[in-house]
């Protein structure tokens, strides 16, 4: 295996852990809109609203993650019987934007999973669906610039994930065939699909314990990151 792709948010780091942080913004949402709702009020709401903005970008290549979270907002407001205008729903997005940039945790064995990948001359890089004005700060706060040899991000690439378009950019820029990389992510979508139809191997890091990937059949399950290490030291993948 010459080269291991590695998704970002609930990968590299638990986006999950992000949960209370992330809270707020939905307070904001519905305080903007002068409603009154419950923590799980808002969160149901959240995922009807970013459903609803989800599915209006799901089918173009590319799309401004700024626009995304700015309609999910959007949306959510109107799901809790209120409303938001562009103005306050992007400064939903700048606080949504800026508590994932500060509060963010890499998983704890980030760092030597990835140390120890280069040390055995593999090439390391991220590929993210985000925004550089948000994954460029992250880079500096998590001090991955240093830990990774590449990154790629859909801004960069012109396209979003599972678009074949910034697989194909990160492949490149690690010099790789497809059939000697490794793609490691928690989406069946973005991090399965998309890679396996371009012929990489591909390892689905499990959201929860028991989690199943269903018709996908990634090349293989992990349970923590670090377990790439020993799905790639015992040649489970060529």
């Amino acid at each position: 295996m010459k080269a291991v792709l590695f998704d970002f948010a609930g990968t590299l780091f638990d986006d999950r852990a992000l949960r209370d942080a992330h809270l707020r913004q939905l307070r904001f949402v519905a305080g903007a809109a002068g409603v009154e709702a419950t923590d799980e009020e808002l969160r149901a709401a959240y995922r009807r609203g970013m459903g609803v903005a989800y599915r209006a970008v799901a089918v173009q290549p590319s799309y401004s993650h700024r626009t995304l979270f700015g309609a999910a907002f959007a949306a959510t407001a109107d799901a809790l019987g209120g409303a938001l205008d562009e103005s306050t729903a992007n400064e939903a997005v700048d606080r949504q934007y800026r508590a994932t940039v500060d509060e963010a945790v890499l998983r704890p064995d980030c760092l030597d999973t990835l140390a120890a990948l280069r040390q055995a001359s593999t090439h390391v890089q991220l590929v993210s669906n985000i925004d550089d004005e948000q994954l460029q700060p992250m880079l500096d706060r998590l001090g991955l610039r240093g830990a990774l040899d590449a990154w790629t991000s859909s801004d960069e690439a012109g396209s979003c994930k599972p678009d074949p378009a910034i697989y194909c950019l990160a492949l490149a820029k690690a010099d790789v065939a497809p059939d000697r990389a490794l793609f490691v992510g928690d989406s069946i979508h973005h991090d399965v699909l998309g890679p396996a139809a371009l012929g990489m191997h591909t390892a689905w890091l499990a959201p929860r314990p028991g989690a199943d990937p269903g018709d996908a059949r990634p090349d293989a399950v992990l349970r923590s990151l670090g377990d790439v290490l020993d799905l790639v030291g015992a040649g489970a993948v060529p």
